[in-house]
Parts: structure tokens; sequence; C-alpha cells
């Protein structure tokens, strides 16, 4: 089983690679699972550890629950849908 560490370093790395475009992300995904067949699930582990890591740090930035932020990000993202349909 990985350490948070290890979970959180695949997360930014998936994330640097998401960040940096489609193609250097395809290229990332591909080198992974070319190392470990199971490298979708890792990949999604790791994206959901820094998620959950930073969730929790903008909480307690804010003094808001992580539910608000939760809720505010949805809201703002159907927003931003709505106006520009993407």
């Amino acid at each position: 089983m990985s350490s948070d560490y290890d979970r959180i370093r695949t997360g930014i790395e998936f994330m640097t690679a998401y960040v940096s475009g489609n193609d250097l992300l395809s290229a990332y995904v591909a080198e992974r699972r070319r190392e470990d067949p199971a490298a979708a699930e890792a990949l999604m582990d790791g994206a959901a550890a820094l998620c959950a890591l930073l969730l929790h740090k903008v909480a307690k930035e804010t003094g808001k629950t992580e539910q608000e932020i939760l809720q505010e990000l949805a809201r703002g993202t159907h927003r931003h849908e709505q106006q520009f349909g993407d």
C-alpha cells in the first residue's frame, strides 16, 4: 500500500501533466500504463488524495467547511458552463 506522500506525489505528477496540455497528459498516462497496467487506478487515487489535501488546506485558510467549498465550486462550475457552454 502506498503512503500518503506517494499518493499525493502521484497526484501532483498527474495534475502537472494535466495542466501542461492534452499531449503531455496523454503521453504521461501512456507511459504510466506501460509501467503498470493498473496505473489508471493509482492516478485516480493520487488525484483524489491531492484534491483532498488541497480542499482541507483551503477550508482551514478560509474558515469554511470542506462541504461549503465543494458546493461553491459546483455552483461556480455550473455558472461557467451556463455562460460559456464549456
